[in-house]
């Protein structure tokens, strides 16, 4: 009896021996085929997002004039020259001007002899030797004269040629001493602190656009420079051609680093928004019409979150629903992530 006792134990003992081992070596298997994935991630935050349209712009001044002369004659004196700065009604040229000063002072001549006539007829008038008829000639012959005087010093201005505003002379086109004639083209001036670019706009940016909007400058001649500016006007027709407007934008110059023709990107900023969830683009995926983000659920696992997309800037995403500040969320790797698998978080150390 003790012995089939025996016999009986010794087999139950090598049943559950068995097991224990079976159960064992499964273990081992599952652990052995759990895929492991190596993945970097960020947070999300809280920041401000900006919608903006982007396109390319040529600088050109605002107040940019050839300047033309209004006399003929011998140039006696040039007073300035390219590159120099001028301020508004600033003497730039001087023309001969004997001829103007000689019919200034028979001009002047003729008015004070009217004028001391007609003087002498109001007092006379009082006395009955002069009618009122002779006063009223010697008034209007004297008005005629003043005119003529007026004409004859407008004319002797006109030897010398102004600044129409205040600028830089870009171009001079003639010497001393040129016989030049009226309307002779002799000085271009620009005014730097005039600089605008005009941007041409799709019909369907339309409702967005209006006066006052920031505007941000880059140029490849400046590199890592940012200039500020503002749209001024924004044109009430659509050209039918390119199905454009027109949009003008003030450029600062404060700095007096532009000049007109300058090539730039331009990035108008038409709505901003503050204090809302912020991700970086490199998270997000896209299927179809939806967009989601792998969320690390703890230091191993993730889930997948479908999100609401907001506006997008250069380097993030904004998120309208879906995921909230703290959260993070995979950026490298999540191609290759499905929802069982498991995450290494291996997050590039900046500070090494």
């Amino acid at each position: 009896m003790k012995t089939q006792f025996t016999a009986i134990m010794f087999v139950l003992l090598t049943a559950c021996n068995f097991s224990a081992n079976e159960n064992n070596g499964n273990k081992d298997d599952a652990d052995k085929d759990q895929v492991i994935v190596n993945v970097e991630t960020s947070k999300a935050y809280s920041g401000k997002s900006i919608a903006t349209f982007k396109s390319t712009a040529v600088l050109e001044a605002d107040r940019a004039a050839t300047v033309t002369t209004k006399s003929a004659g011998v140039i006696l004196d040039i007073l300035v020259e390219e590159g120099e700065l001028v301020t508004k009604d600033q003497v730039l040229l001087v023309l001969e001007s004997d001829e103007q000063q000689l019919s200034l002072k028979s001009a002047a001549a003729n008015y004070e002899k009217s004028l001391n006539n007609f003087q002498r007829a109001e007092q006379l008038v009082a006395k009955g030797l002069v009618n009122k008829e002779q006063l009223d000639n010697l008034k209007f012959d004297t008005k005629a004269l003043k005119a003529i005087l007026d004409q004859a010093e407008m004319n002797l201005s006109f030897t010398q040629v102004k600044a129409p505003f205040s600028g830089i002379i870009t171009r001079r086109h003639v010497k001393i001493g040129n016989l030049i004639q009226n309307a002779t083209a002799v000085f271009e001036v620009i005014d730097f602190n005039s600089l605008q670019a005009k941007i041409d706009v799709p019909e369907h940016q339309l409702g967005i656009m209006n006066s006052g909007l920031q505007v941000n400058f880059k140029f490849d001649a400046l590199a890592g420079m940012t200039v500020n500016g503002q749209v001024i006007r924004v044109s009430p027709v659509i050209d039918s051609a390119t199905g454009t407007f027109q949009v003008t934008v003030s450029v600062d110059n404060s700095d007096n680093m532009l000049i007109p023709g300058l090539f730039a990107m331009a990035e108008i900023v038409f709505d901003q928004r503050n204090d809302v969830v912020l991700v970086d683009k490199d998270a997000i995926i896209r299927e179809d019409e939806l967009s989601y983000v792998y969320v690390l659920q703890d230091s191993t696992e993730v889930i997948k979150v479908a999100v609401t997309l907001g506006y997008e800037m250069l380097d993030s995403y904004e998120i309208v629903s879906g995921l909230m500040v703290g959260q993070e969320v995979v950026t490298t790797g999540k191609n290759n992530l499905t929802p069982d698998v498991k995450v290494n978080v291996v997050n590039y150390d900046e500070s090494i």
